[in-house]
């Protein structure tokens, strides 16, 4: 060898430094037997940033690929076992690349891919396998390594190995960034599409309010009574913001409603009462082709029901009933009761609560009736919405809420 080499001989395995020729035969029976390596891969930029961790029972062999490695311009770190592996992750922080053995003591190379994939899902693992153990190989790529590197291999393919795996790596964050990106400007672009569905149906709701003067502010009305109940029932986040608007929005198949008859003081005929009873089933076909609305579907059509299953348009009873509908019924029924309407005037709000009361059971959930009267006193009227007069004071006694004591 010439005189810029040294070598060493370790029973008949020779390794010479200088140019990296490496020579092994038959290390250590079936664990390793490596190939050569002849050239050094010109040191990637930024590659001394790159943190490996190379994991494998054998010390000497760590060694070898550790020297190679380091050569090559990545920061390497080194450990004898899955276990040992995990503890160095714990301890210093996230590794780019994790090369592994699989056949070690303590926690094998399968069950450190399947840890170190939940602690640091970023980094590129590296399962380095004998020949016999291509099963075991495929197994760790199905458990989330990158690429596996059968024995013998020369340091050249290593080399390429851990930089195809990183490329992987970077592409699954770009593939990631991508996919939110894409998610917010979805996002950005569904709401602005479902704004204006909402500008819509409002504007609809608005000309049904400008046909019929008694409707004015009902649903504001109803929505107001509907959200207090819900929130002393313990309803929040997305079932809380679904009875609002489900609210908003109950009575707005009766925009297919006749004036006549919306307005008509008299007793209304069975055609005209059969033109009533189809507008929650209106106001369905009218949402039902928009997306957003349709987890509201439900409960608007059956905001008409009965507890006793007597009521429209489909006859369901009890519990069957969706608990928006139960709600949104008693506080309709209660503002409808205490508002003007074209055959009668308002009834006072204490007969309007004693009649809620006589048909708990009957038209209203029993378990419902009680809470409406118990957060009345809790109700917070916007600036824009009237109650019925004598509402304050109509609040049954023991539902009142008390100033505290000084």
């Amino acid at each position: 060898m010439s005189g810029s080499t040294s070598e060493t001989v370790r029973g008949n395995s020779v390794v010479a430094r200088g140019d990296f020729s490496v020579k092994f035969s038959d290390f250590c029976g079936d664990k390793w037997i490596m190939g050569s390596a002849t050239r050094t891969p010109a040191v990637t930029e930024g590659a001394a940033k790159i943190r490996v961790l190379v994991v494998d029972d054998e010390e000497f062999l760590r060694s070898i690929v550790r020297e190679r490695l380091e050569i090559a311009g990545y920061s390497v770190e080194e450990a004898s076992n899955g276990k040992e592996a995990l503890a160095m992750l714990e301890g210093s922080g996230p590794y780019s690349v994790l090369l592994t053995d699989i056949r070690m003591p303590v926690m094998d190379g399968i069950a450190l891919l399947g840890e170190w994939g939940k602690k640091s899902p970023g980094s590129a693992g590296i399962v380095m396998s004998a020949t016999a153990e291509l099963d075991t190989a495929v197994h760790a790529l199905k458990m989330g390594a990158c690429d596996y590197i059968t024995k013998p291999f020369n340091f050249d393919v290593l080399l390429i190995t851990i930089e195809n795996a990183l490329r992987k790596k970077d592409l699954e964050r770009q593939l990631d960034d991508y996919r939110t990106n894409l998610e917010a400007k979805v996002k950005e672009q569904t709401d602005i599409i479902n704004s204006m569905y909402v500008r819509s149906i409002d504007a609809m709701i608005k000309a049904l309010e400008a046909k019929d003067f008694y409707t004015r502010g009902h649903s504001q009305r109803v929505t107001l009574y509907s959200v207090a109940i819900g929130e002393e029932l313990g309803m929040a986040g997305q079932e809380i913001e679904d009875l609002y608007r489900a609210s908003v929005l109950h009575d707005l198949g009766k925009i297919g409603v006749r004036e006549a008859v919306l307005s008509k003081p008299g007793k209304l005929t069975e055609e005209e009462f059969k033109e009533i009873f189809r507008h929650p089933e209106t106001a369905v076909r009218i949402l039902e082709p928009i997306p957003f609305f349709r987890p509201l579907l439900p409960a608007i059509l059956h905001h008409h029901e009965r507890f006793d299953g007597k009521g429209y348009p489909s006859r369901v009873a009890g519990k069957n009933i969706p608990l928006a509908s139960r709600i949104m019924t008693i506080a309709d029924t209660f503002d409808a009761m205490t508002s003007t309407r074209a055959y009668r005037k308002a009834l006072p709000v204490a007969d309007a609560i004693a009649e809620i009361r006589r048909c708990s059971g009957t038209q209203f959930d029993p378990d419902i009736v009680p809470v409406f009267l118990a957060c009345q006193s809790k109700i917070v009227v916007p600036g824009d919405v009237s109650l019925p007069e004598g509402f304050a004071e109509a609040i049954p006694a023991e539902y009142r809420e008390h100033p505290p004591l000084r």
